[in-house]
């Protein structure tokens, strides 16, 4: 169908829904608005800095963007799981930190962009209809959330769902070092961020085959997949992210 037409039937409404999803529309209607027309500059190398420089640098970022780099990170699972939900240096409120669940041991992590609306109410990430469908989804593989590792790439969903470049960089930070102290047999990344922090494309184009992601201490398969959310707005593409879990089943043996 032609873009600059009128939509006249069902299959054209389809095409249309169908096009923007694989454009990489993710979310339909955000909880805050954003200058989708903003000027954008692009990265400006930078001159060679001494150490000295470094450090005043560092010293003026602001508190999103001014954790300690991943090596000064806890270097055991535990220890960063706790840290997760009770470090002061992470700019979101401990009330709104919602812990990752299940069994990391069970060779499966699972990653989520942000913790839903509620999930801080519930204790758990992927409540509400999101959860419903995440349960039904995993359920078709045989398995419930005690045999996978949940996680989310933000420790806490920021006030308005909104996450600045700064803070973007910083859980993609978060969420590679957690996956290497996690060491899953296979990583499932669920929506756009999650695939463009590990793979470093959008999910749309990175779905459909397995990815080796360079981690600390080894490579780990990743496959990218639709968030539930994604799904909930767009059902018809519940047989894609279907096929992406029998990907993952293969993946697993």
């Amino acid at each position: 169908m032609d873009l600059g037409a009128n939509i006249g039937s069902s299959a054209d409404y389809a095409s249309l829904v169908t096009w923007w999803q694989d454009a990489g529309l993710d979310v339909l209607v955000d909880e805050t608005p954003r200058d989708w027309l903003a000027k954008v500059d692009p990265p400006v190398a930078a001159p060679a800095a001494t150490v000295a420089t470094l450090a005043i640098a560092a010293a003026e970022r602001p508190k999103t963007a001014s954790v300690a780099p991943p090596s000064a990170f806890p270097d055991s699972l535990p220890a960063f799981q706790a840290w997760l939900t009770s470090s002061e240096t992470l700019a979101i409120p401990l009330a709104a930190r919602v812990a990752p669940s299940g069994d990391a041991a069970s060779g499966v992590m699972m990653l989520v962009d942000l913790p839903e609306t509620d999930d801080h109410l519930s204790g758990r990430l992927l409540s509400g209809a999101a959860g419903q469908l995440f349960d039904k989804m995993i359920a078709a593989m045989g398995r419930d959330r005690d045999s996978l590792y949940l996680a989310a790439m933000a420790p806490g969903r920021p006030a308005g769902g909104y996450v600045d470049k700064a803070s973007g960089m910083l859980f993609g930070e978060l969420a590679r070092h957690h996956a290497a102290l996690a060491r899953p047999r296979v990583l499932l990344l669920m929506g756009e961020q999650p695939s463009r922090a590990f793979l470093n494309m959008g999910f749309v184009e990175a779905r459909g085959r397995v990815h080796d992601v360079r981690l600390a201490g080894g490579a780990v398969p990743a496959i990218a997949t639709f968030h539930p959310r994604t799904l909930l707005q767009h059902p018809e593409q519940k047989k894609r992210a279907w096929e992406d879990l029998q990907l993952l089943m293969k993946a697993l043996g």
